[in-house]
C-alpha cells in the first residue's frame, strides 16, 4: 500500500499549483497537459489497483469451497455406491429406491425374495460344508429352469384320437382286401395306439396273426383286449380261433359255449362253435349249428358243406348228398373242401355191395 501512496503523491506534485499565472493559458507551439489525459491515467491506475488487490485476495485469502451434501436416503433404503466415488466427489451415491439392483447383488436379492422355504440341511455324511453366504454373494448363482422347461423335457403321453384311429382301421381293412398284410398290421397297430378301445381293430390284428401262425402274439392281443373289455364277444371269437389253430377244439368250445349270442346277431361266432363240435365228433350239435346258419344265410356254400359233412358222419346219406349238391351249386368253396365232398358224393352214390 505504501507504493500506491507514493505514486499518488508524485502525481499530485506534478499538477499546477493554485494561483499560478501560467495555469489555464495555452501558449502557441506548446502543448498543455489535458485534463482528460490525467483522468484517464487515474482511471487506469484505479483498475490496476483493483486487479492487483483481487489477485492478492485469490492468492492469500481463505478458500471457501462448497461441497455438495448428499441426499439423505429414507430409513431402511439400501444405498448403492460405486467404489472410489466417495474419494473423488464426482458422483453422489444413488438410492436403491431410484434404480433397480443389477449384477450379483440383484441375483442375490431375487433369490432371497423368491425362496419360499429355507434350504434343506446337508446330509451328515457329507464332508464338504455348504459355502458361506459371502461366497454365495460373490459368485453368480445359476438360475434353475422354470417348471415349464422341466415339463418340456419329460416324454409326452400320446393323445387319443378316435376319429383318426377309425380312419386308420378303414385303411387297414382295404389293405387286407388287396392282400397287403404287412401294411394292414402297421395300420392296425397305429390305430390302437390312438384308440386302445377300438376293439374291432384289435380283433382284426389278432386274427391276422393267427392266419400267419403267430399264435403267441395273437394270444397276447386277445388277452390285452379282454383286460380292457371282458364282455367283448370278438375277443372270445379270437381266443377260439387260437385254440382251434393249436388243435384244442375242446378248449374252443369252453370259450364259446358260455353266453353265446343269437345266430342272426353273430353268425361267425356260431360257425366257429359248429366247427369245434365237428372236430370233437359232436356231429348232432354241429349239424344243428350249420343248419341254423344255412337258414340265416342260405347262399353261403360253406354252411351247406359243413352241414353235409356232419350228416355224412351221422350216416344220413340222403341228407349229406343234398347238402353237398347245394354247396357245389353255390360255389366259392375251398378247393380241399370241394375235393372232399366230391369224393364223398361218389362214395355215397355207389350201391351198397
Amino acid at each position: 500500500m505504501s507504493l500506491i501512496n507514493r505514486m499518488l503523491r508524485d502525481l499530485s506534485s506534478r499538477q499546477p499549483a493554485a494561483g499560478n499565472v501560467m495555469s489555464g493559458i495555452e501558449l502557441p507551439g506548446a502543448t498543455a497537459p489535458a485534463r482528460s489525459n490525467v483522468a484517464g491515467k487515474l482511471g487506469a491506475l484505479l483498475v490496476l489497483v483493483v486487479v492487483f488487490t483481487v489477485g492478492l485476495w485469490f492468492v492469500f485469502g481463505p478458500k471457501a469451497v462448497k461441497v455438495p451434501q448428499p441426499r439423505q436416503a429414507p430409513p431402511g433404503a439400501m444405498v448403492v455406491t460405486e467404489p472410489g466415488l466417495e474419494q473423488t466427489g464426482q458422483t453422489p451415491p444413488v438410492e436403491a429406491a431410484d434404480v433397480a439392483p443389477s449384477g450379483d447383488a440383484a441375483r442375490l436379492q431375487m433369490d432371497t425374495q423368491l425362496s419360499s422355504a429355507p434350504a434343506a440341511p446337508a446330509p451328515a455324511q457329507e464332508a464338504t460344508p455348504p459355502p458361506p453366504p459371502a461366497a454365495a454373494a460373490s459368485k453368480p448363482r445359476k438360475r434353475s429352469k422354470p417348471a415349464t422347461a422341466m415339463v418340456e423335457t419329460q416324454p409326452k403321453a400320446s393323445a387319443t384320437d378316435p376319429p383318426k384311429a377309425a380312419g386308420l382301421y378303414a385303411e387297414a381293412r382295404r389293405a387286407l382286401e388287396r392282400g397287403d398284410e404287412r401294411t394292414a398290421e402297421t395300420l392296425l397297430m397305429d390305430a390302437l395306439a390312438l384308440d386302445p378301445r377300438l376293439h374291432g381293430a384289435r380283433e382284426q390284428l389278432g386274427t391276422l396273426r393267427v392266419s400267419q401262425g403267430r399264435l403267441d402274439e395273437a394270444e397276447a392281443t386277445a388277452r390285452a383286449g379282454l383286460d380292457l373289455e371282458p364282455a367283448w364277444v370278438g375277443y372270445r371269437r379270437l381266443a377260439a380261433r387260437i385254440e382251434l389253430s393249436r388243435g384244442q377244439p375242446a378248449r374252443a368250445i369252453e370259450v364259446l359255449e358260455r353266453n353265446a349270442p343269437a345266430v342272426d346277431a353273430d353268425p361267425e361266432y356260431h360257425a366257429l362253435l359248429a366247427s369245434a363240435f365237428q372236430r370233437v365228433g359232436r356231429h348232432e350239435e354241429a349239424a344243428r349249428g350249420y343248419q341254423a346258419l344255412a337258414r340265416q344265410q342260405p347262399y353261403q356254400s360253406a354252411w351247406w358243406a359243413g352241414y353235409g359233412l356232419s350228416r355224412d358222419a351221422l350216416g344220413d346219406a340222403a341228407g349229406a348228398l343234398a347238402a353237398y349238391a347245394r354247396a357245389r351249386q353255390l360255389g366259392d368253396l375251398d378247393p380241399r373242401v370241394l375235393e372232399h365232398i366230391n369224393q364223398r358224393s361218389l362214395a355215397l352214390q355207389q350201391p351198397a355191395g
